[in-house]
């Protein structure tokens, strides 16, 4: 289509007649050479040699373009626009080339109103019309030197040639002519939306308000509008307008949003309103209309922020709040006394308000502030007393995180001199309970010249990270330190029943408060890791100058063991903490403080983050709803698509991760499950979900956290939808009732083994090997549905990719691993973190011995005769105990758990067998505390380096001194003890 310029040729104009671009020099160059050859070759024709700029318009001819076609394109006559052309150059009219200049008439305002009709009955010419105004207005409105332009005349005439059209139309079009014109988009070409206002008030035509979208657009959503306002019901009026709204297209919506009839609907049904205009007091006025606010529709909500009434009550509470600062007081001279009445006034109004309001309360305060500091310049300003402080600072606490809020603390601070002892305290009372930095302290903290007090603010945080989280978490530990000390000690030599069925005695042997006290205790621990989470990220919202001198200690407060548990359990706990925007804001932060990667508290928040943000989304899901299965795809997509911050967390490409959004959402059918759907359907969907977790696994590392993390995604979506399909193969109460608890308790991320494994870089010795098995039931319960590699993935040590039994011939095969339900009760997930006492109680363990008939009776669970559990209950001097290495001397002739314990249970059914199994143990707990580091199990093997003992003495071997180092030593003292090799049980 061709394209106009502006007779100077250095500027193109755009299809809805604004100047869009300027033209490059060469170019400029040819088309003015293009425009005075057409002009000459014109009057050689005998036409004008002149340009006409009030009756005609340059356009330059793009390929394809015929003089008949731009006449269409441009609503104009042809016969005048062949006329125009009439020039030596262009001898035949049908033959014009790519770059030719054209000369193309201006409508006539009469012309275009008599042209034919379109469809919807408007002048074709219309929209050549429009252009027209809009490029004259464009030009007024971007004249290179205003001083030569007379916009009186220029605006006369626009208003004329308006006028003009108008008065063309058959009367009874006139008005809805007008208002086309007005409902066009006029932005920068101002003058021509005022020549059109000033027309309808010349000729007495009522025009209707508009979002200036459009003719189309306007039209359709006052139709919507008006059936909304023709409603009799107040109750009803704004839902029609809703439905309407739901109905309609994008930008109808967006002309409804910009409307302000639709605004004037919302803010009538605002009953409230008038209910607070009457009110006996400001305060009461304002307390009616935010309750009122709070409740209603975001459409109401948008009305009143652009409502005068509504601004008016805000203002008349801020006044009320002011005159203390600003009237006489009988009694009350000195600045700290009107900033305490003031500051009392203000937490009235905005005591139980939410954050936005009681910002724009405090918003408004800033002038009566301001000028109260230059009122009281004689007493230094306008300083607030302790009390004054006090009342003050929970009421900026409400504003905190909000711009208007920040912003207004920021101005707050340069204003007020406030009492620092009242803050100091304030500071330390929140910060010791696990409270947020009072938002004027740590405003203050952020100034320059602070440095003191920002020492304060960062000493706080510590000292709470140091002694109050410290608390919580040895109170929770001191509570599990027995069962902890049992997993680590006895767990390596159980089957996961054997382990599970153990617990479940050790629990029942307890008082009935038990468990009841554990889920308080770790409350306490998730509260304190919340609270030290969110003064870590106020603390990085400090200034970037101020925050990089401070950066290492930010970070610190996290690299701690106490502080690390609690920050777990808080992220497992507490979902707030990473649903949506606070999720991907703390995600931020953690990458900020190179908390990313394998560190296992970047994996415990992806597995949160996805517990949340994804898991939620599927929770109910039906497989058999369309509809349903459609959100939960974009909520996995919205979730980890297109998430940079996340990807960096994770250590992976963006790409990596929406492939890993599309894997997840490839785990949900293409299309629903029918009513009578069997298990052809859905072993499909559970080789899918195989599939998935094979081509989960090529993304990551085996065996890292954020793998187990998402294969455990994966079998929960699966698992919650093939439930709620609510399929024959699930109608069994028994499977579905262990299958709905597997997807209640599925937990994914890192549990507190793994956490505090990795904290103190023990990541292969039996103890923590020993210690995941209590974590692993958490992991288990959530794998509920079949898969096809189960035997391989256990082998492997993939307990999550176990708990997917194998299909079965003639159907699919639904099995729970585990459907004891005590892991649902009061204990919960508090026991599957006992793992992390093993580890993290190591060195109080050495101080209290836990040689006791209940560890006895423990250890009887893997098997172990009473005999031999009263002999291997005692510990070393360092605190370890002799099974989990018995276990491995086992593992290395080639025995199983079971033939392990039968061999042990051999020994001291012998004459003399009880003393010479407790040798053998006493042998092993040399080794355990002086030849293996951190008595890492896994450092014991076939041989040891260098020179290895064959041949002991057997005074040596019965005292229990030696420290075999290796299966070889402890082969050649098993004979003195007389003790069968285990290799007889294999």
């Amino acid at each position: 289509m061709s394209y106009r310029i502006n007779i100077e040729t250095w500027q193109r104009y755009n299809a809805e007649g604004m100047i869009a671009t300027a033209l490059p020099e060469a170019q400029r160059q040819r088309f003015e050479q293009a425009l005075e050859e057409a002009l000459e070759s014109r009057a050689g024709a005998g036409g004008p040699e002149e340009f006409d700029a009030d009756g005609e318009r340059v356009f330059i001819v793009e390929e394809g373009d015929s003089l008949a076609e731009i006449a269409d394109e441009l609503n104009v006559d042809f016969d005048e626009l062949l006329e125009l052309n009439r020039r030596d150059d262009m001898p035949n009219p049908s033959r014009i080339d790519s770059g030719d200049v054209v000369f193309v008439p201006l409508i006539a305002p009469e012309e275009a109103a008599m042209s034919p009709r379109n469809a919807q009955g408007v002048p074709d010419g219309e929209a050549g019309f429009v252009r027209s105004l809009r490029e004259q207005g464009n030009a007024l409105e971007y004249a290179d030197d205003p001083s030569m332009v007379d916009y009186a005349a220029e605006t006369d005439q626009l208003t004329s040639d308006i006028q003009a059209y108008v008065e063309a139309l058959p009367p009874s079009e006139r008005q809805a002519g007008l208002q086309r014109l007005y409902d066009h988009d006029w932005v920068d070409a101002g003058p021509a939306q005022m020549a059109i206002e000033r027309t309808a008030e010349e000729m007495g035509v009522g025009l209707e308000s508009t979002s200036h979208a459009g003719p189309e657009i306007e039209e359709q959503a006052r139709k919507i509008i008006a059936n909304a306002q023709a409603e009799s019901d107040p109750d009803r009026v704004l839902r029609i307008l809703e439905e309407g709204y739901d109905s309609a297209s994008p930008a109808v919506q967006a002309a409804l949003d910009r409307s302000d009839d639709a605004r004037a609907i919302a803010e009538n049904t605002a009953d409230f309103l008038d209910e607070a205009q009457t009110a006996e007091d400001p305060a009461e006025a304002l307390r009616i209309y935010q309750e009122g606010y709070d409740n209603a529709p975001e459409r109401v909500q948008n009305a009143l922020d652009l409502s005068r009434d509504a601004q008016a009550i805000i203002d008349d509470a801020t006044a009320w709040a002011a005159e203390p600062l600003e009237g006489e007081l009988d009694g009350v001279e000195t600045p700290q006394q009107r900033m305490l009445i003031a500051s009392q006034r203000l937490d009235t109004l905005t005591e139980g308000r939410g954050p936005r309001s009681t910002a724009e309360v405090m918003d408004a305060m800033l002038p009566h502030f301001d000028a109260a500091s230059t009122r009281f310049q004689e007493y230094g300003g306008l300083i607030v007393g302790p009390s004054g402080t006090q009342q003050l600072i929970p009421i900026l606490d409400r504003i905190d995180g909000t711009d208007t809020g920040d912003a207004t603390i920021q101005r707050l601070v340069e204003l007020l001199r406030v009492d620092m002892n009242s803050l100091r305290g304030a500071l330390n009372d929140s910060v010791s309970e696990g409270g947020r930095i009072p938002a004027l302290a740590l405003e203050l903290a952020a100034q320059e010249g602070a440095s003191g007090f920002r020492e304060e603010v960062f000493a706080a945080v510590e000292n709470f990270r140091d002694y109050g989280i410290e608390e919580n978490a040895q109170a929770y530990h001191s509570h599990l330190e027995e069962l902890g000390y049992m997993i680590d000690a006895g767990g390596a030599s159980m089957t996961p029943d054997q382990l599970e069925a153990a617990i479940d005695d050790y629990i029942e042997s307890q008082d009935d408060g038990w468990g009841e006290e554990l889920e308080s205790l770790r409350g306490d621990l998730a509260a304190g890791g919340a609270g030290l989470l969110e003064q870590v990220q106020q603390l990085q919202s400090l200034p970037d100058d101020i925050r990089a001198d401070y950066q290492d200690r930010i970070g610190g407060l996290l690299d701690d063991t106490n502080a690390q548990l609690a920050v777990s359990t808080a992220l497992q706990e507490k979902g707030e903490l990473v649903r949506g925007d606070a999720g991907e804001t703390l995600i931020e932060v953690f990458n900020e403080l190179g908390i990313s990667g394998d560190d296992p508290l970047a994996a415990t928040l992806v597995g949160a983050y996805l517990n949340e943000n994804v898991l939620g989304s599927v929770a109910e899901l039906d497989f058999t709803d369309a509809s349903a299965m459609e959100e939960a795809r974009d909520a996995i997509g919205e979730a980890l698509s297109d998430q940079p911050q996340l990807a960096e967390l994770m250590g992976v490409s963006t790409g990596k991760l929406d492939e890993l959004a599309t894997l997840l959402s490839g785990v949900l059918p293409g299309e629903p499950l029918s009513g009578g759907n069997e298990f052809g359907r859905v072993n499909g969907i559970l080789r899918n979900l195989n599939n998935t977790l094979d081509q989960i696994d090529g993304k990551f590392v085996r065996n890292t956290p954020f793998r187990t993390a998402f294969r455990t995604t994966a079998v929960t979506i699966v698992g919650s939808g093939l439930i709620n399909a609510g399929h024959n193969f699930l109608e069994n109460p028994d499977l579905r009732n262990s299958a709905e608890l597997g997807v209640a308790l599925s937990r994914v991320g890192v549990d507190s083994a793994q956490l505090a494994a990795a904290v103190r870089s023990i990541t292969n010795t039996n103890t923590v090997n020993g210690l995941k098995t209590a974590g692993k039931f958490v992991h288990i319960m959530g794998a509920t549905l079949a898969g096809l590699d189960a035997v391989s993935r256990l082998r492997d040590g993939d307990y999550l990719g176990a708990g997917l039994n194998t299909a079965v011939a003639g159907g699919v095969g639904m099995a729970v691993m585990f459907s004891s339900t005590s892991w649902g009760g009061p204990v919960g997930f508090g026991i599957a973190t006992a793992a992390s006492v093993g580890l993290y109680i190591q060195e109080s363990l050495k101080e209290t011995p836990y040689e006791t008939p209940a560890m006895a009776d423990f250890l009887t669970h893997a098997g172990f005769s009473e005999a031999a559990a009263e002999i291997l209950i005692e510990r070393s001097d360092d605190g370890y105990n002799a099974v989990p290495l018995l276990m491995r001397y086992g593992e290395l002739h080639g025995l199983d758990r079971a033939q392990t314990v039968k061999w042990i249970n051999a020994i001291p059914r012998k004459e003399n067998g009880s003393a010479m199994l407790a040798a053998l143990r006493d042998n092993l707990h040399n080794t355990l505390d002086n030849r293996l580091e951190n008595g890492n199990i896994h450092q014991f093997d076939e041989h040891a380096e260098g020179f290895e003992l064959f041949s002991p003495s057997l005074g040596e071997a019965r005292s229990g001194v030696l420290e075999p180092r290796s299966a070889f030593e402890l082969d050649a003292i098993l004979p003195q003890l007389g003790i069968a090799s285990p290799e007889a049980y294999a």
